[in-house]
């Protein structure tokens, strides 16, 4: 008996413990909180290429917000898809993530991760916030994954000294561009600036010669998985990504080479062109050169209508965090993506999604990208097409560089793909 009485009044003592330590944490909380709430601590992942001004928004949210404490974690593209499929495979996603749209960012919302976004922007009225385009690219399934942040658009950028010291100009017609890179290449200028490790800069370029082959109709078809790969537009493309490999026009080794060191072979003007975004502003000043001795065009086709590779980009939420940590996740969305945010850091924000904002000096091509959007666009290559398929069109590239598929058998193996696909959907 006496052994229970003991028992009882050390298990008393302990609870008793617990309550007051809880109590102190919690008053502690309150008292580092001047709103009297206790204080919330969320996580956000992002790139860190291209995103120099987020640390210092996300202090300037968190001094405007004392009861929210940002932990923020950036990464170079590749190593950050990586570490989001680890962490969505052991359920450790943190509470909010930069991605991309389609089946990129569809991955998440597809398998339960993310919150339901459509009450909240109802509620927030962000149809007159966000660019339609961009909110249509953050929905799925008929439900809003996603707070729009960019809505980018891609284009063949050129060093206009370069250009006029070969007296070239933009080029109108596929046959002036093919001209082009003959020129480049015969006055000693690597005329494709790609790094194919990696798989998606040089998909940039894959895309870009399917759209010419097979035409905006087919080309949808193809990205929808409603026509078979095996098809002569294909063949075509993966016939042009072999010709020019072997006349040299892209940088020697550009299977492993990385796309950063591509775009420096660019900034030195060793190399041509290059197919960057409207982001590319940025990336150009960060590397120390200035945007205004570079010029972009839209890739030439005899397509109409002539239509640009566009992708939209957001910020999910984590479905599974608890309602404290998604409010907070929602108000700093809002914030990183507000018009105030957006003009405060123009120069470095790339191109936003967010409707009203006022276009830089220093991000001069923004406008002329979007502008070259307006007769369509196509979804990028690498978001429209399921992940498993897209992975084989890596392969494809680079095995048809490096003779080891002819374009036939690219065209076979991604429709074996897109096969594969679809018999695992039924």
């Amino acid at each position: 008996m006496k052994k229970w009485v003991a028992l009882l009044a050390s298990v008393l003592l302990v609870v008793t413990g617990a309550v007051g330590c809880s109590s102190d944490a919690g008053q502690q909380s309150q008292e580092g909180s001047s709103s009297g709430s206790p204080k919330v601590s969320i996580s956000l992942w992002t790139l860190n290429t291209g995103w120099a001004w987020l640390q210092s928004a996300v202090k300037d949210f968190e001094s405007a917000n004392p009861d929210i404490d940002v932990e923020l974690t950036q990464y170079e593209v590749d190593p950050f898809k990586e570490n989001l499929k680890v962490a969505a495979s052991s359920k450790t996603l943190p509470d909010m993530w930069f991605t991309w749209g389609g089946s990129l960012g569809s991955f998440y919302p597809e398998n339960g991760m993310t919150m339901d976004l459509t009450q909240v922007a109802k509620d927030h009225k962000w149809s007159e916030k966000y660019n339609k385009t961009a909110i249509d690219m953050s929905t799925f399934n008929g439900k809003i994954s996603g707070i729009p942040m960019h809505l980018n658009v891609l284009g063949m950028w050129y060093p206009k000294e370069l250009y006029q010291k070969l007296n070239l100009k933009a080029p109108s017609k596929f046959a002036d561009f093919e001209s082009q890179l003959k020129t480049l290449k015969d006055n000693g200028v690597t005329p494709l600036a790609f790094g194919s490790k990696g798989g998606w800069h040089t998909m940039r370029l894959t895309e870009q010669l399917l759209e010419h082959f097979a035409g905006p109709e087919l080309h949808d078809k193809l990205n929808n998985l409603e026509a078979s790969w095996n098809d002569p537009a294909v063949v075509k493309t993966f016939e042009k990504i072999k010709e020019y490999t072997d006349k040299g026009y892209f940088p020697m080794g550009y299977s492993s080479l990385d796309p950063s060191e591509a775009e420096m072979l660019f900034y030195q003007q060793s190399a041509g062109i290059i197919n960057e975004g409207t982001w590319f502003d940025g990336n150009i000043t960060e590397n120390g050169f200035d945007p205004a001795k570079f010029d972009v065009f839209n890739f030439p086709t005899e397509q109409t209508p002539t239509r640009a590779s566009v992708f939209a980009e957001m910020l999910q939420i984590n479905g599974a965090s608890d309602p404290a940590k998604q409010e907070a996740a929602i108000k700093l969305g809002e914030y990183l993506t507000s018009v105030e945010v957006v003009n405060k850091y123009i120069n470095d924000y790339g191109s936003p999604a967010t409707l009203g904002f006022t276009v830089s000096e220093k991000t001069p091509h923004i406008q002329p990208l979007l502008d070259s959007a307006k007769n369509g666009g196509f979804l990028i290559t690498d978001q429209a097409l399921p992940q498993e398929v897209v992975q084989k069109l890596f392969e494809a590239q680079d095995k048809v560089a490096l003779n080891e598929w002819t374009p036939q058998q690219a065209a076979e193996n991604m429709e074996n793909a897109v096969s594969a696909y679809k018999s695992k959907q039924k």
